[in-house]
């Protein structure tokens, strides 16, 4: 047991060193403090935390996808079979895809009611109703790269749900037939198909991604979270000091204290 007592103080003591070295030196420890510190209400706090949650999922579809690209192959000749391969051969293949895959999911349902949490408590007013703009795009590229990295797949299921989605996408007024056209590299989806989605799913939404986050954050740090704690702690303070305001104008015009005369009130 004194074993094992010195060995986590050792620990301890070189965690707190270095931290300390780096917060002497680059203020890291003071930045993520204050990009992790988010007050929230007691009650329904929980709720609160479907925006971290999002960003979480977020980032383990960044993850995930990375790994993922070491095996998968964008055509289709060898799209289906990599992911068989992934799925059989590779070393914890099968793991990595079904964090894929599921975080995915959860992260389209996620996403969803963090924007209901934020409309019903009024977090879109001003002034924050830019921050509102740019959550509603971050959901419109995440629903997008879920349809880009659907058709990856190239079974059955993605075959014909591109098919499906690009025949409605097609009738969007004035430039949906040309975007659909651009997005399949012709008239059907082939193998243009394939190397266009890849690119759009792996490169130019997630490059649009991550600066929207950044500003997502920024703004929510800026603002604060509608009806945190910080927010009722600053207009109670105001209140309380327009009380002791209007108690002190009441001194001058009576020659009386409020307080003392509301007490002999109570007394009478």
């Amino acid at each position: 047991m004194g074993a094992i007592s010195k060995a986590r103080s050792q620990a301890a003591d070189a965690g707190k060193f270095v931290a300390d070295w780096l917060e002497h030196r680059a203020g890291i420890v003071t930045m993520m403090e204050h990009f992790l510190y988010e007050p929230v209400p007691k009650r329904g706090a929980w709720i609160y935390t479907l925006g971290s949650a999002t960003l979480f999922l977020i980032t383990l579809q960044f993850l995930t996808g990375i790994l993922l690209l070491f095996y998968y192959v964008p055509s289709t000749d060898h799209a289906w079979n990599s992911i068989y391969y992934i799925m059989n051969e590779a070393y914890f293949g099968t793991l990595i895809r079904g964090i894929h895959y599921w975080s995915a999911n959860f992260l389209l349902a996620v996403i969803g009611l963090h924007m209901a949490q934020v409309f019903f408590s009024g977090g879109y007013k001003a002034p924050r109703e830019l921050n509102w703009v740019v959550g509603v795009v971050l959901l419109l590229l995440v629903v997008i790269i879920a349809f880009t990295g659907y058709a990856l797949r190239w079974d059955q299921d993605g075959v014909w749900a591109t098919v499906v989605g690009m025949k409605i996408g097609s009738y969007s007024p004035f430039v949906g037939a040309y975007t659909i056209q651009f997005l399949m590299g012709g008239d059907t989806i082939g193998p243009a198909t394939v190397s266009r989605f890849f690119a759009i799913h792996v490169w130019l939404l997630p490059a649009a991604l991550a600066p929207f986050i950044g500003i997502h954050l920024y703004l929510l740090r800026r603002h604060g979270v509608f009806g945190d704690e910080m927010e009722y702690r600053e207009r109670l303070a105001k209140l309380q000091e327009r009380q002791r305001l209007e108690e002190y104008e009441q001194y001058e015009d009576d020659g009386e204290p409020y307080v003392g005369r509301r007490d002999r009130a109570d007394r009478d």
